[in-house]
C-alpha cells in the first residue's frame, strides 16, 4: 500500500508542476494514464473510471480535500487534477 501511494504521490508532484498546462496536452494525459494503471493495481480493478472520476468530483466539490491537496502540491492543484481526470476519461 505505501509503495502505490508513493507512486501516486509522485504522479501528482508531477501533475503540479503542469498547473496552467491544458489538461487535453499529451503530457498531462499521459501522467493520468499513469495513475489509471497504479490505480488498478491498487485496487485490483480492470476499470477504475467510475472511481477515478468520483476522485475527480471530490477533488473539484470538496473543500476538505481540495484545502488537504492544494495545502501539499499548491493552490489551484484539487481543480487542476480534477479536470485532468474529468478530461482523460471523458473520451
Amino acid at each position: 500500500m505505501t509503495a502505490y501511494q508513493k507512486r501516486i504521490g509522485n504522479i501528482q508532484k508531477k501533475l503540479a508542476s503542469k498547473i496552467g498546462t491544458d489538461v487535453n496536452s499529451f503530457e498531462v494525459r499521459e501522467l493520468i494514464a499513469e495513475y489509471d494503471f497504479v490505480a488498478k493495481q491498487l485496487y485490483q480493478m480492470d476499470d477504475v473510471t467510475k472511481l477515478m472520476l468520483e476522485i475527480a468530483r471530490a477533488y473539484k466539490s470538496n473543500a476538505d480535500a481540495q484545502e488537504g491537496v492544494d495545502s501539499i502540491y499548491g493552490t489551484g492543484f484539487a481543480s487542476y487534477i480534477g479536470e485532468a481526470i474529468e478530461a482523460f476519461y471523458s473520451r
